[in-house]
């Protein structure tokens, strides 16, 4: 069964991508699974972490997403792009102690600098560039991101 993940926190991120782990973050995980997952949001301008047990539940909201496709008479062109984005366009966020490390690789396509803003979305959380999260067309992902800035980095878990 995957975590579910609430709360949010923002979090500096050293040169390398090490992060204080959010305690919400570290409250849902199961302690047998040292490693997250992190990938590029389907449609925000998010990063996207979650255990390896969601994995399971990202193939089948692919296949049912296929499914509808193809009932609409679309191509799989958008099938493949999601496939790609949900498997491939994925890296390994591993845990040590109270830090995450979010990879080069992820920090380039959320375009994560020293800060990041960590946002509990359920059976998954959301990583945002806060400047990012200040431009969003969610009003209440603006709100908390102006008021965490004004309020400054938390320092993970306690």
């Amino acid at each position: 069964m995957s975590s579910l993940f609430h709360g949010s926190a923002l979090c500096e991120v050293d040169a390398d991508g090490n992060v204080p782990m959010p305690g919400f973050v570290n409250e849902a995980l199961d302690a047998d699974r040292p490693e997250l997952l992190v990938g590029k949001h389907e449609s925000d301008a998010c990063l996207v972490g979650y255990d390896r047990a969601h994995l399971d539940t990202v193939a089948a909201r692919n296949e049912r997403r296929r499914l509808a496709d193809e009932a609409r008479g679309e191509d799989a062109r958008g099938h493949y792009r999601r496939m790609r984005r949900s498997f491939g366009l994925v890296g390994r966020m591993p845990r040590a102690d109270a830090t995450l490390r979010i990879p080069a690789e992820m920090r380039h396509l959320g375009r994560i600098g020293g800060l990041a803003l960590f946002l509990g979305a359920g059976d998954r959380f959301e990583i945002w560039n806060p400047d990012l999260a200040m431009q969003s067309d969610d009003d209440q992902v603006r709100a908390l991101a102006a008021f965490t800035l004004d309020a400054g980095p938390s320092k993970g878990v306690h």
